[in-house]
């Protein structure tokens, strides 16, 4: 049987993000959040993506839910390339989903709670625990530690993090929601599924989902699509770095050696150094327009303003 990656955020929407998959939704939210949440309590904002973005990796996959019974609302996404920057990208989404909360007129008491879930196959913090790997933010008071609002709460799930701990018996709820989402498989998975059941029935979903030609058809369009923008960026990044990088201290040692003096060398390379960079940056960017992917997400990448991505053209 075909074997899927759970982390393919196609596949993770059908399972999470479908009216008849609320149950499992349900579930991984209680496990997330710490509170009880029954399906039927849940609303699915159904953002569907065209099968003709599927491929371009630049588009965004995420499950939208309201919990009116609690005003909330959830935006929960898998994310599997680190394409930089993803705090901001994170605050992005929650500003975005929140102001579409409220309309000319409504009072600011109408805007609910904004919630954002963002599982990610790759490590963004370091904590002193290394067995972390679910982390919560909100934001507090810098001395007190008051909470400022509760309308604001991001929870971060780094799959890579489980990976270093060794197998145990005793897994909490969410490690083994992590674990499933890490692809797991054999005796482990069914220790996981004994202690989390509707992991079974994520299963189930997973065993129609690889017989569906269509579903199928589509998944692997994503991963074509995920591969495809791990590869540019791979390649991009090193040809880019690499050849900024070398002739800015080419350049810095000119320099410093036309100045005569030992400081005059070091400032030379350091400078060299900088301006290096920035032609590996607009290097980089210069792959990515070659391949037409978005402006916003090419600045968002690089730290280059659109202006400066077009000036490059």
């Amino acid at each position: 049987m075909m074997k899927i990656n759970r982390k393919n955020d196609y596949f993770f929407k059908r399972v999470f993000g479908h009216e008849d998959t609320k149950d499992i939704l349900a579930r991984f939210l209680t496990v997330v959040l710490g509170v009880p949440i029954e399906p039927d309590e849940l609303t699915i904002v159904h953002t569907e993506l065209s099968p003709e973005y599927l491929a371009d990796k630049a588009s965004v996959l995420d499950i939208q839910v309201r919990r009116s019974k609690a005003h909330e609302k959830y935006n929960v996404e898998m994310q599997i390339a680190d394409k930089g920057n993803i705090e901001r990208r994170l605050l992005h989404y929650w500003g975005r989903g929140y102001t579409e909360e409220i309309k000319e007129g409504d009072d600011y008491s109408s805007l609910p709670r904004m919630i954002i879930i963002a599982v990610v196959d790759f490590n963004v913090f370091e904590w002193r625990d290394a067995a972390k790997f679910h982390s919560v933010f909100r934001v507090l008071e810098a001395d007190e530690g008051v909470l400022f609002s509760d309308a604001l709460e991001i929870h971060m799930l780094e799959l890579p993090k489980l990976k270093r701990q060794p197998l145990k018996d005793n897994w909490s709820p969410i490690e083994c929601w992590g674990l499933y989402l890490n692809n797991l498989e054999g005796e482990a998975m069914e220790m996981i599924t004994a202690k989390e059941p509707m992991i079974g029935r994520a299963l189930t979903v997973e065993d129609v989902f690889v017989k569906n030609d269509e579903e199928r058809r589509l998944y692997e369009l994503r991963e074509k699509g995920r591969l495809e923008f791990e590869n540019a960026m791979f390649t991009a990044e090193r040809r880019g770095e690499l050849k900024g990088e070398l002739k800015g201290k080419q350049e810095g040692i000119l320099e410093g050696m036309r100045k005569g003096r030992q400081d005059g060398i070091q400032e030379g390379i350091q400078e060299g150094m900088r301006k290096g960079r920035h032609e590996g940056i607009q290097t980089t960017a210069r792959s990515m327009l070659a391949r037409d992917m978005p402006l916003a997400l090419i600045s968002e990448i690089s730290g280059l303003s659109v202006e400066e991505i077009k000036a490059l053209k």
